[in-house]
């Protein structure tokens, strides 16, 4: 090997090791650094749904105001009624699919229409549907006893907005072509024709026997046995589908194409209140006005004019995503009549 080339080896093979030392006394010398690496972002997972249902009678689950729903929850093959707490918590399954689809019912629970539970929280009123139009059939769900029992079958048998007397022991429904507003006995199974009517807008009083009705421009009383009380006139005309009459009766909320207004019924003032609500639910106290809509639920506190979304932890697009069906048929319950001051 000529002299000029092992001279040109030698430069080259010290030039690697002079470098080859040099990387590692660097690599050394910040042995204790952290190397910078790119963020890892965590796809998000969503909390696993753990089913939890009602237990007749215990305390801790009826401790507050509770709203119940129709929802097909997940892995569940059907729509159920299931309830949460005013405060967002607490989703549970009150009736499972076995009660809400009777075999002589070909279609079973109506999505919509609303569910009413008893003021002592044992029933539930329901409406299953036929297949034949306008053809309903009017149920009471037993949760003590877990049983379902059927009231009424006939076209055009229909639940009125609150149909609760506050003792449990009857309701009033609509039934038939006239739509009588008739009265249902729960020891006895006595049914009582009490007025001739084609309104749904009747609101059994939680604090009297009275019943007050939506008219045309105004709020009517009347007794149990559908005699006339009192009539007081607001002087324009109300809307005849979106309007609710609170339990102890002192107010109701109505909506026009004006807007939406909250009335006093002693004096039949009214005031604007905002949003407008397609179907409200006014508290005994008369300060939040609830709404259950497809993927929340929220109430609007009058008194501090504010909106506040309460349910949206298995709502919204979770709900969506994983059942491919919403939440429908709201309604208030578990509201003390004690507790009204």
């Amino acid at each position: 090997m000529k002299a000029g080339v092992k001279v040109f080896l030698s430069v080259v093979l010290a030039l690697v090791v002079i470098v080859s030392g040099f990387v590692s006394y660097v690599l050394w010398d910040n042995r204790d650094v952290p190397i910078a690496r790119p963020p890892v972002v965590a796809e998000e997972v969503l909390a696993p749904f753990e089913l939890k249902r009602e237990i007749y009678g215990d305390p801790e689950i009826f401790d507050q105001p509770r709203i119940q729903f129709l929802w097909q929850g997940p892995n569940r093959e059907k729509l159920e009624i299931w309830s949460v707490k005013v405060d967002g918590s607490d989703l549970r399954l009150a009736v499972d699919a076995g009660l809400l689809y009777p075999k002589d019912i070909n279609v079973g629970i109506h999505p919509g229409f609303n569910t009413y539970r008893s003021p002592d929280n044992r029933y539930i009123l329901v409406l299953m549907g036929r297949r034949r139009v306008s053809y309903f059939a009017v149920y009471i769900i037993d949760l003590k006893e877990q049983t379902n029992t059927k009231i009424e079958d006939s076209e055009h048998a229909f639940l009125i907005r609150y149909p609760w007397v506050f003792d449990s022991k009857s309701f009033f429904y609509l039934r038939d072509k006239t739509r009588s507003l008739s009265r249902y006995y729960l020891d006895s199974g006595k049914k009582e024709t009490i007025k001739q009517t084609f309104s749904n807008s009747f609101y059994v009083q939680q604090t009297e026997e009275i019943i007050n009705q939506i008219g045309s421009e105004d709020l009517i009383r009347l007794d149990f046995k559908g005699n006339e009380l009192e009539r007081m006139p607001l002087g324009e005309n109300l809307h005849q589908s979106i309007h609710y009459v609170n339990p102890t009766g002192d107010y109701f909320v109505y909506r026009n194409y004006k807007g939406m207004y909250f009335v006093y019924t002693n004096n039949m003032r009214k005031e604007e209140i905002i949003p407008k609500v397609f179907d409200p639910i006014i508290d005994m106290k008369g300060d939040k006005i609830y709404r259950g809509s497809y993927s929340d639920a929220y109430y609007f506190d009058r008194i501090n004019k504010n909106k506040i979304t309460f349910f949206n932890k298995y709502g919204g697009d979770q709900l969506s995503n994983e059942t491919g069906y919403q939440m429908s048929a709201w309604s208030l319950f578990n509201e003390r009549i004690n507790n009204v001051k």
